[in-house]
């Protein structure tokens, strides 16, 4: 069982300097401090942190607060300067070129994951209400790769709900689900008028009503102004008593959003990721910039 951090959950360096980091542990107020003494205004949004506001002198940094002598203890910080690690990665959490947000939850456990680059190298934060850790995961992510560390964060995996693939419209589709959860139609009537047969509308059904697991993954990116642009839909992992489902964007044609929903096998994970990407310009998760519209 995971020991939880009183501050920082890290054990004190045995020598002297910056000790080579791959991951920390911190709470909700340790990260607070260290953003605050590297100057770091916020965290991507799927994170729920406490913002600081830097006035751009580092004169004016908290360097009198109480928690940066156990961040020293712990190897953090080193006289007046954080861990340079430590530092990129939040520096790469604080202004990302992309981001992966990422919504977890199994029954009453939620986590939240922040999977960010800048450059090219990418950072992933994971809270748990007041816990959060953050690790460093290379200069060459790839979705695959990223796909490959997530899913296992979600629990035990189970396999592939067993129907045919299937591709309705967004809109038809919530819309339908409204009106199953309104009482205004059964899911045969308003799934069968989308096309769908009966093994998919079960299989949609329990996913939306009886989840074991949801997976929830958006990407965003900064525009040419600053402001954050997020996709407009997101890929959806979903485990039920009929097995593993994804729902996820594909284009159409005519340049139309649709709801691909298929078998949740990895593969097919990774291509609606890879889509959801396509939504905020990228074609691939290394790409230096997105491509606009």
């Amino acid at each position: 069982m995971a020991v939880r951090p009183t501050f920082v959950n890290r054990p004190a360096p045995t020598v002297a300097g910056p000790q080579p980091a791959t991951a920390v542990e911190l709470t909700r107020e340790a990260l607070w401090l260290l953003q605050a003494l590297c100057g770091v205004e916020r965290m991507p949004s799927v994170l729920i942190t406490r913002p600081f506001t830097d006035t751009g002198d580092p004169a004016e940094r908290p360097w009198g607060h109480p928690g940066v002598a156990i961040l020293r203890d712990k190897g953090l910080v080193f006289g007046d300067a954080v861990h340079p690690q430590v530092r990129m990665w939040l520096e790469t959490l604080g202004a990302p070129d992309l981001v992966l947000a990422c919504l977890i939850r199994r029954g009453e456990n939620h986590l939240r994951v922040a999977i960010a680059r800048r450059g090219d190298i990418t950072v992933s934060a994971m809270q748990h209400v007041d816990d959060i850790t953050i690790e460093y995961l290379g200069h060459a992510a790839t979705v695959s790769s990223l796909i490959d560390r997530l899913l296992p964060v979600c629990g035990a995996a189970i396999e592939p709900a067993q129907f045919d693939a299937v591709t309705v419209p967004t809109a038809g589709l919530l819309d339908g689900l409204g009106k199953v959860a309104r009482g205004e139609h059964s899911a045969a009537v308003v799934f069968g008028d989308l096309g769908m047969d009966s093994d998919q509308y079960r299989v949609i059904t329990a996913a939306a009503d009886n989840p074991i697991m949801e997976l929830s993954i958006t990407a965003m990116t900064p525009d040419e102004s600053g402001q954050i642009q997020v996709s407009r839909t997101a890929a959806t992992v979903t485990d039920t008593s009929q097995g593993r489902v994804l729902t996820g964007p594909v284009r159409s044609d005519n340049g139309s959003w649709w709801t691909l929903i298929t078998p949740g096998t990895t593969p097919a994970i990774k291509s609606a990721v890879a889509a959801v990407l396509s939504m905020v310009g990228f074609r691939n998760w290394g790409d230096s910039a997105p491509q606009r519209p």
